[in-house]
């Protein structure tokens, strides 16, 4: 047997090899916390890089299931990605206590990434697409100033959006992890900019959580869902410095009365049903017999 073959899960262990692999991971992360100052810079980035390789050829390598990637697959694969992050951090940062450059954040980023991106489409996994997403928002944030960083996070979300409407119909969970990847990075828009948030980004936060809020609710979604309402709690505390009922709040009690109103007036009585047709009276169409085919 091959070792291709012998690192192929067989479907009915899938799920042992990825308990297993869980309790590895969280293993290997322990022990390089506990024990980073007293093992090498190497053989930390090694205790990680290693395992999480193994994890993420197992999760690259099984079998889908109809199409459809394996629980454990997906286990694996969320599982070998972070600890290959981990220890390309500590790889090329050289420290586990302190923040690496911005230019590590940026290059692991986008080789992980890399890495995602071929089990997300080869292997059908929406999982790995989010987390390659992910990380293209992480390698943004590094490599841009806080200000301009606004910027391209929000059209690195709009690209998302793009991205998603275009996989909507050929790869449904794909489409929707991307919204969910999209509503994150307007979330964490809000979150960086603290008390300063200007007026333009409160109308993208308040815009991505009711677009989020109503995706969740056409597609039954619960990702986009929960995420809408965590951008409108963002919102509301980024909006509820003011001390008036101006803008904010007038709009928004105006538009919700509005749309109440609009959905709870009055009903036009729907016009009778017409009555039934006697006996000898259909339609002629009902009434003309089809003509037989006659050839041969």
């Amino acid at each position: 047997m091959s070792l291709r073959e012998l690192l192929r899960p067989p479907p009915h262990r899938g799920p042992v090899i990825a308990a297993g692999g869980v309790s590895l991971a969280v293993g290997v992360a322990l022990t390089v916390l506990r024990l980073q100052d007293t093992l090498p810079i190497g053989v930390d980035a090694a205790l990680l890089l290693l395992p999480g390789a193994l994890l993420l050829w197992l999760g690259a390598q099984a079998p889908n299931e109809q199409g459809e990637p394996p629980a454990y697959q997906s286990v694996l694969l969320c599982t070998g990605l972070p600890l290959v992050y981990g220890g390309l951090l500590v790889a090329l940062g050289g420290a586990l206590d302190e923040l690496p450059p911005a230019w590590v954040l940026v290059v692991v980023s986008v080789v992980v990434a890399g890495l995602a991106l071929w089990p997300a489409f080869a292997r059908n996994s929406a999982i790995s697409l989010l987390i390659a997403a992910l990380l293209g928002g992480v390698a943004i944030e590094a490599v841009a100033g806080e200000t301009f960083a606004r910027w391209l996070l929000l059209a690195y979300a709009a690209a998302l959006v793009l991205a998603a409407l275009a996989l909507r119909l050929p790869a449904r969970r794909h489409a929707e992890v991307l919204i969910d990847a999209a509503g994150i990075a307007i979330a964490w828009l809000a979150v960086a900019s603290g008390d300063e948030l200007p007026a333009f980004f409160e109308v993208v936060v308040l815009g991505a959580g009711l677009g989020l809020v109503a995706f969740g609710a056409l597609d039954r979604s619960p990702g986009p869902a929960y995420l809408g309402v965590i951008n409108l709690i963002l919102f509301i505390v980024a909006a509820a410095r003011g001390e008036t009922l101006f803008i904010w709040p007038l709009i928004l009690l105006a538009g919700g009365l509005l749309m109440l109103g609009a959905g709870l007036r009055p009903r036009r009585p729907l016009p009778p049903e017409p009555d039934p047709y006697r006996a000898g009276e259909a339609p002629l169409a009902a009434r003309v017999e089809p003509q037989h085919d006659r050839r041969g």
